[in-house]
Formats: structure tokens, sequence, C-alpha cells
């Protein structure tokens, strides 16, 4: 789980950066670090939300074949 959520980490900068970038560029807009900060923590925590479901599951389905009487 730690490397998905370090890599999910440096995308996030990277996407985020990118994006804020381009916005820059085509709209002459400047969005602050603080807002961009949010986004990369917001990443952050929906990535683990779901890392952490999916590997709840992945144990559930695993218990199931251990004690299925089939």
């Amino acid at each position: 789980m730690k490397k998905i959520l370090l890599r999910t980490f440096i995308i996030a900068i990277v996407v985020v950066n990118l994006l804020t970038w381009l916005v820059y560029v085509y709209s002459d807009t400047s969005i602050g670090w603080p807002f961009r900060i949010a986004l990369i923590v917001g990443i952050m925590f929906i990535t683990s939300i779901f890392t952490g479901a999916a590997t709840l599951l992945g144990h559930l389905d695993s218990e199931r074949r251990d004690h299925d009487p089939d």
C-alpha cells in the first residue's frame, strides 16, 4: 500500500503542476500553492480510501475461499 500511495503522490504532484501550468499559459490565471496542496492531499485521501477498500475486499475474497465447504 505504501508503494501505491508513493506513486500516487508523485503522479499527483506532476499532474497538478502540469494542469496549473496549462491554466496559466492558456488563461493567464495563476493558481496558488494552497489550492495546489489541497488538490494533492485530496487525491491522496481518495487513493488511500480506494486502496484500503481494495485490500479489504481482497482479504475477504481469500477468507471465503479458505472457509468455503464446497
